[in-house]
């Protein structure tokens, strides 16, 4: 809000200009007002607990969500400290949480210092919630960056013992979220047997298609105990995948969206895309931005710079599809082959290569791509030649799309065309943009609901680009848990895909968890956390592996050397 001479009234009843005057500074609300403290006091719960995210070394976005469906606005007093007794309070104000923004509330606070850690809380009438607690991005000075990499959150398909297992380890300076951090199914939809198994169901009981859909989701995932942890303990940098709007999601639509029932597709995208800047701790897009273009970076001082694409929404084409496929040869030099065919579009390929060359020019360490999907090639091993005759035999009895997959994988196709894998011409131009920017590429992955660590080599020449981190799933299962309940066939694939796939390095397809990721100037160093159930809160955390990839002498990474956990 800007400074009025009006005496418009907002919801509180004062003036615009009185709400503006005697705040001091240091802070914006973003996408609300400001008003005195002055107000009468109205309670509210904080049943969403408290985030922060969007992190530059100066500022941060800290949200909550102050509800009383009694009234149209709560006044909510914010306050950050140096210190968790809040006796070194450095910027402090009140805003209002309103029913146009589903009750949350977002300040941007300002001025703060690079590398520094920071406490807040909220408070609502008598009310006062939890303290949240986060670091500004470092400057020059900073040796080490430790974030926590995490995906695919499906409510249903389990506990979040990741998401309170990054909680409890110290020293995370942020969370990186690659996606799928809601799901949009009803409860009879994806993994909704699981869901109703551990009676872990979110609202509402249908596919999410409106803006009113959107928010109860959201409300129902952030009502978490171990989210909540998750987002109190560090701050959030994120970017959606396909699930925050619907499943396979494109430009012109997605695998589950139906217009003729579910209504126009950009009106979903719409009200999907509200709710997550509502619920997200980050800034809203810029006057006159689309809220489809995400792409930022954020600068860790010399150590990295960490790259968000958009690979979704913005310039991705509608994923092919393998049915049908006989002649593999074929569909490889054809359709899947053409180079019109692009993941980001071309306005945001030379953003990222501006991106790239800027920051391997400014010598920082290493450029980091925060990226949705995987990557790395990979093919598919022929299983039914390595499957034992009893999985084979049970699979082919069930029939099915996972009959059809296992038959079809005696062609050697791609495992995933909605990955990079379908857009093999657009992942060779963002890696030759790496190679041209002599940049040191460390790309992140999720959306596969497994772990992978792999390298990266332009297919044309066969030069090593850059190496590829992926997370595994908080709680999503993977599709070999589609195909047979049998653990064998865990073993097997671990092993035959790396196997099959060179740049493959390591391959976890049943575990769930996170990665948690260091780095440094010398070194990239990936630790695969899984966790031993998310079908119980009574779990174990234990590292899978070990992913380092080095800088040698003349500041050109290589290729990853992997070690047990």
């Amino acid at each position: 809000m800007t400074k009025s001479p009006s005496k418009k009234l907002n919801n509180s009843g004062i003036s615009r200009r009185e709400a503006l005057l005697g705040l001091g500074g240091g802070f914006t609300l973003l996408g609300g007002c400001a008003i005195t403290q002055k107000v009468a006091d109205i309670d509210a719960v904080f049943t969403s607990g408290v985030a922060s995210g969007d992190p530059t070394g100066t500022s941060m976005v800290i949200w909550t969500r102050a509800y009383n469906p009694d009234v149209v606005a709560v006044p909510v007093g914010f306050e950050v400290a140096e210190d968790a007794e809040f006796s070194r309070i450095v910027r402090k104000g009140t805003g209002l949480a309103a029913t146009a923004r589903d009750y949350t509330l977002k300040v941007d606070i300002e001025s703060l210092s690079a590398g520094s850690r920071y406490f807040y809380r909220f408070r609502a009438g008598q009310a006062v919630s939890d303290i949240g607690q986060f670091r500004t991005l470092p400057d020059k000075s900073g040796q080490k960056v430790r974030l926590a990499v995490a995906s695919c959150a499906n409510f249903g398909s389990g506990f979040y013992n990741a998401y309170r297992t990054i909680a409890e380890t110290p020293g995370i300076d942020a969370v990186i979220h690659l996606g799928d951090y809601i799901y949009e199914y009803g409860p009879d939809g994806y993994d909704g047997e699981t869901g109703r198994m551990l009676g872990r169901f979110a609202e509402p009981a249908h596919d999410a298609v409106t803006l009113e859909d959107y928010r109860a989701r959201f409300a129902a995932y952030r009502r978490d105990p171990d989210l909540q942890a998750a987002h109190a303990a560090a701050a959030f940098i994120t970017v959606w995948d396909d699930h925050e709007t619907a499943n396979n999601s494109w430009m012109g639509g997605a695998a589950n969206h139906k217009e003729d029932k579910q209504g126009s597709w950009a009106a979903r995208c719409e009200a999907a895309l509200q709710a997550y800047f509502e619920w997200m701790p980050m800034r809203d897009p810029k006057r006159g931005e689309a809220a489809r273009t995400l792409t930022r970076t954020y600068e860790f001082g010399e150590i990295a710079s960490l790259i968000l694409i958009e690979s979704r929404l913005t310039g991705r084409g509608e994923a092919l599809s393998l049915g049908g496929v006989t002649d593999p040869e074929a569909f490889e030099a054809g359709p899947l082959a053409d180079p019109a065919r692009t993941m980001l579009g071309a306005p945001q390929e030379a953003w990222l290569d501006g991106e790239l060359k800027r920051s391997a020019a400014a010598g920082t360490a290493w450029q980091v791509l925060g990226n949705q999907t995987v990557m790395a090639p990979m093919r598919t091993p022929d299983y039914t030649a390595l499957l034992p005759e009893d999985i084979l035999e049970a699979v082919r009895q069930k029939g099915g799309y996972s009959a059809r997959w296992v038959e079809r994988s005696k062609l050697g196709l791609p495992v995933n065309l909605d990955a990079w894998d379908g857009y093999p011409a657009a992942r060779e131009r963002l890696l030759s943009s790496a190679i041209s920017a002599q940049a040191n590429l460390v790309v992140l992955s999720g959306d596969s609901h497994m772990f992978w660590a792999s390298d990266l080599y332009r297919q044309s020449d066969e030069r090593f680009a850059g190496v590829e981190f992926a997370t595994g799933s908080i709680t999503s299962p993977g599709g070999y848990e589609n195909i047979t309940s049998d653990p064998r066939i865990f073993e097997i694939a671990a092993s035959a895909i790396p196997a099959k796939n060179r740049g493959v390095r390591f391959a976890n397809v049943k575990d769930k968890g996170f990665v948690l990721l260091t780095l440094t100037r010398k070194a990239a160093q990936a630790e695969y956390i899984g966790m031993s159930t998310v079908r119980s809160r009574d779990y174990e955390a234990r590292t899978l592996v070990v992913a380092r990839a080095d800088r040698g002498k003349s500041g050109r990474a290589g290729e990853l050397t992997l070690s047990a956990g």
